[in-house]
């Protein structure tokens, strides 16, 4: 199906917006295609809606109720004209965090209290796990040969998840994707993954309270992975347009290590400081921070939307591997809102 232009276009300042959507049928929005490109003169900002297949936004997304549009997709331009990794816009809104022990059964003090979380402006996190193929960009643009560092432990490189890389590594590369596109790349803080894995959803998983085979990679998900890592979107994505999100690889995130949900942050940010209890370095720091996700060596209870482990800061394996998160600003905020609308 060929997208259409609806001339629905228009001059936002030093932002040029130009909509693209699929014809209409029966006076419905028969399927959602809008590629959307803002640029700005002066920066690498570049946004396009690149997925073909319709979601549902929860109520308060974007500041609209119950829409079906498909995810925001963008790609921000690196120094030398690529592109850097295909970034996902998820809509400001709130949920619920953690669990309530006199209604749960299986509601274990790391997951208390239930607390609620509040994010006030959008943010971005990375569609797929950062790949092999991001990655080594890096390591090439950086002078280093590709193969030095992160090792693919045989099951080869391209689409398939970056591993073998430490907190450090993971750190150096987002710092790196910021100089390259003056837009701030970080690590998603806890809540922030918790958030986008759940896209609106309360469930076990995102797709229900039932594990269905076929929808993640772990030892028994019913993958034709198992015992090793798949490439990115080999299964299907959450409702926000994010893929594996459970399973595949157990995801860094920003936050030291808590034991318990007490110290959370109302507006969703990271926990930064250490843990009462947990070690700390010379300089006062962290050894110990959260992760999330699961992967394919880990069962599938581990790739629960709450599901949460701690490890070392200096840790790296085969199964560790990197989501990305990235700052939106106010400008962009605006005008990504004025387009929901």
């Amino acid at each position: 199906m060929i997208p259409v232009e609806l001339g629905h276009q228009g001059d936002f300042g030093d932002k040029w917006l130009i909509m693209y959507v699929n014809p209409f049928a029966n006076g419905a929005l028969h399927r959602a295609v809008m590629p959307l490109r803002v640029w700005k003169p002066l920066s690498s900002f570049r946004l396009a809606w690149l997925v073909a297949s319709t979601v549902t936004l929860v109520s308060g997304a974007w500041g609209a109720t119950a829409n079906t549009l498909p995810p925001l997709v963008f790609r921000d331009t690196l120094r030398s004209g690529q592109l850097g990794p295909e970034m996902v816009a998820i809509p400001a809104g709130h949920f619920r965090m953690g669990c309530d022990r006199r209604a749960e059964r299986d509601c274990p003090r790391r997951r208390r209290p239930l607390r609620d979380v509040r994010f006030e402006t959008p943010f971005a996190l990375s569609k797929y796990e950062v790949t092999f193929e991001d990655y080594d960009r890096y390591l090439v643009a950086r002078g280093g040969a590709r193969h030095d560092e992160a090792d693919d432990a045989g099951w080869g490189r391209g689409r398939r998840p970056v591993i073998n890389v430490t907190r450090a590594d993971a750190l150096a590369y987002a710092a790196w994707l910021s100089a390259e596109t003056g837009e701030r790349y970080r690590l998603p803080s806890e809540a922030e993954w918790e958030y986008a894995i759940r896209a609106g959803t309360t469930t076990k998983w995102w797709w229900g309270d039932e594990f269905v085979p076929g929808r993640a990679n772990c030892p028994d998900c019913g993958s034709r992975w198992e015992g090793r890592t798949a490439p990115v979107g080999s299964f299907p994505p959450n409702p926000w347009g994010l893929h594996d999100m459970a399973g595949n690889v157990m995801e860094m995130l920003l936050d030291c290590w808590h034991s318990d949900y007490k110290t959370l942050p109302a507006d969703g940010t990271a926990r930064t400081t250490p843990g009462r209890g947990w070690d700390t370095d010379d300089a006062g720091n962290c050894e110990t921070h959260a992760v999330r996700g699961g992967g394919w060596m880990f069962v599938r209870d581990y790739t629960r939307s709450s599901r949460r482990l701690a490890l070392s800061y200096e840790y790296y394996g085969a199964f560790l591997g990197i989501r990305l998160a990235r700052d939106i600003d106010d400008d962009q905020a605006t005008l990504l809102r004025r387009v929901r609308d």
